[in-house]
């Protein structure tokens, strides 16, 4: 039961009518005979119209029904140049010979992609050729730096060794004492006076250390060679839809004018005209019918009576379905007025449009 269920969905989805956004009539034509009418839309829209709900409608006492559909896509053809790249890793060997390298490409590139199609052509000046992948390696140079510093030492006591620094330090790196040289600073006041002698010490000192230095190598492993192919690519763009329904005309039944009958006397007949004045009707009353409207009656309304009851010929209805057609002149007299349509205790309120053709109000209950 399920699965019974889930088809007949799927069957209504598949083929449940669509309505057209934007669809816009250009053209009607109708032949002679009014049996065929032809109506051409376009369209921007992109959908199946097979599937889309062309409405019938009404022309000169005729109904068209649609009977056939023909549909032309109208496309346009979308160009544009377009550039492609296309590389190969070739050795160092191969890279030394240009012509070599671009025998490597094909002469022409198909190109496909987003719904364009082309050739691309081989465009031979824009070779390059570049390293693709290097190998490096570092080695290191060992270099000794030697460094000298002198320093001078004020007023000692003696000029003994012990006096001054055996090491300094010079920007991190110790160095050594290698040489001094004292200095007597007595002169003839110094003895006068007494004091012992004084010495001033220039005092040498040299250190070194050793310093590595880097030297980098790059090896090419390979090269990669880079052509590029350029054109024109194009496809196919939609632009509308021209849809050409054909309609099947129904000829609606001919409007009954009635007759006065002569009667013997100009006074009976004059007076039959009278009451055939007072008691035209000028209501029909079709009633859908397998696919057609059939006349069941007719009925009589004024400005002042606007009302039709359909209760006394319903009998002769085979559907619920009614169209009612007015007279042109009463149609102009209550245009744009609201009509009261009775059946089965049910009114409604239908508005009367008054058409130059035909006027009419379609009404289901």
């Amino acid at each position: 039961m399920k699965k019974l269920i889930m088809c007949l969905i799927a069957t209504f989805l598949l083929n449940q009518s669509i309505y057209a956004n934007n669809l816009k009539e250009i053209e009607l034509s109708v032949n002679e005979d009014k049996t065929k009418a032809i109506k051409i839309f376009e369209s921007t829209e992109d959908i199946d119209f097979k599937k889309v709900i062309f409405e019938d409608f009404f022309r000169d006492n005729f109904k068209y029904v649609k009977d056939d559909i023909n549909v032309d896509r109208i496309t346009k053809e979308d160009i544009k140049e377009q550039t492609e790249k296309l590389e190969f890793i070739i050795t160092k060997e191969e890279s030394l010979y240009n012509k070599k390298v671009l025998s490597l490409f094909q002469e022409k590139l198909p190109y496909e992609k987003d719904g364009y199609y082309g050739l691309l052509t081989k465009d031979e000046n824009s070779l390059k050729i570049e390293p693709n992948k290097t190998e490096s390696n570092t080695t290191y140079t060992k270099q000794v730096i030697t460094l000298n510093e002198t320093k001078v030492y004020y007023g000692l006591e003696s000029n003994d060794y012990g006096l001054i620094p055996k090491t300094i330090t010079k920007n991190g790196v110790t160095l050594n004492l290698v040489d001094a040289n004292f200095v007597s600073t007595n002169n003839e006041t110094v003895a006068n006076t007494g004091v012992g002698t004084l010495y001033n010490c220039n005092a040498v000192y040299k250190g070194s250390y050793t310093k590595q230095t880097p030297n980098t190598t790059t090896k090419v492993i390979d090269y990669k060679a880079t052509v590029e192919y350029k054109g024109n690519i194009s496809k196919e763009v939609f632009e509308k839809n021209i849809i050409t329904v054909v309609y099947k005309g129904e000829k609606l039944f001919d409007p009954i004018v009635p007759i006065a009958v002569a009667t013997t006397t100009s006074a009976t007949g004059i007076f039959g005209f009278i009451v055939f004045l007072f008691t035209k009707r000028n209501v029909k009353i079709y009633n859908l019918n397998n696919g057609a409207y059939e006349l069941i009656g007719k009925c009589k309304i004024t400005e002042k009576n606007k009302n039709i009851n359909l209760n006394t010929i319903s009998i002769k209805a085979t559907s619920n379905i009614y169209k009612l057609t007015f007279d042109k002149s009463i149609a102009k007299k209550l245009n744009n007025q609201d009509i009261n349509i009775t059946l089965d205790n049910v009114t409604k309120l239908k508005k009367l449009e008054f058409k130059e053709e035909s006027t009419y109000i379609d009404v289901s209950f």
